[in-house]
């Protein structure tokens, strides 16, 4: 049986969800029947970047050559320090926008980047209780025209 990586739990009320490349805080009162909802969309550089500090930055600096091969290189695009710079920056704007710590992503200097936060929890779906889909039934095209 396996497990796929869904997403990750950001203390208890923001959820990042990686195939529909969402951050999003619901936050919800028992009391007062209330509800708010917030969400941010990643591009594709952005999402790449934070799933990769979210995977392997929880627990140790990731040097600045390692997120240039992993989140650049390997998709054919030209690292530089001022692009990861950029994409840092937006990533921590919008991450505040949902309530996040500014240094939620620190910068050690000399030595790379990390995730700040402790209540980081990776949510995983198990392959086998995925629901099937029906089959779709191919449309005849004349059809649509009568």
């Amino acid at each position: 049986m396996g497990y796929r990586l869904y997403g990750f739990m950001i203390g208890e009320e923001i959820h990042f969800d990686i195939s529909n490349r969402r951050l999003y805080r619901l936050t919800g009162s028992h009391t007062d029947k209330s509800m708010a909802f917030a969400s941010i969309y990643f591009n594709e550089t952005m999402l790449r970047l934070f799933l990769y500090l979210l995977e392997h930055g929880r627990r140790k600096v990731i040097a600045k050559e390692e997120l240039f091969e992993k989140i650049w290189e390997e998709n054919n695009l030209s690292p530089s320090t001022q692009r990861l710079w950029q994409v840092l920056h937006n990533l921590n704007k919008k991450l505040c926008l949902l309530g996040l710590p500014d240094d939620f992503i620190r910068n050690i200097k000399g030595r790379g980047y990390m995730i700040n936060y402790n209540n980081v929890t990776p949510v995983y779906y198990r392959l086998s209780e995925l629901p099937t889909l029906p089959d779709k039934k191919e449309e005849n095209p004349d059809s649509l025209s009568e």
